[in-house]
């Protein structure tokens, strides 16, 4: 188990990844764009990225929350940059989940992997 400090804010943030048998696993936490940073040194080439979706794009959730939160457009630059092999949208905003189709299609704009938004008891198969 690896882990990191990420950025949200006044608010500590851990970015954790664990490696095991040959697969991993990163938990990007609750982070801003500010955190990508430190989130970029742990998950490179990760078989899974749990990923923090509590905004839309840019303008369309109240300005506070992007100094908390990473919008679409820039998860799914950063799952592509980071070559994630799955990504998992999770802590969904009500907007976040109502917007599921937006919000997929803007990160698949640079994404080209699989997406898949988490609830509770959902399994993932490698």
């Amino acid at each position: 188990m690896s882990a990191i400090s990420g950025h949200h804010r006044e608010a500590p943030a851990i970015i954790y990844r664990i490696d095991y048998a040959g697969r991993s696993i990163t938990f990007s936490g609750d982070i801003d764009s500010q955190g990508l940073s430190n989130l970029r040194a742990i998950a490179h080439a990760t078989d899974l990225l749990v990923f923090n979706s509590a905004v839309l794009d840019l303008s369309e959730s109240p300005e506070i929350l992007y100094t908390l939160h990473t919008p679409p457009n820039t998860s799914g630059e950063f799952a592509r940059d980071a070559q994630v092999k799955q990504l998992m949208l999770s802590h969904l905003s009500s907007a976040v989940d109502y917007s599921r189709l937006a919000v997929e299609a803007s990160i698949k704009n640079a994404y080209r992997g699989p997406i898949i938004f988490a609830s509770d008891g959902l399994k993932v198969s490698p």
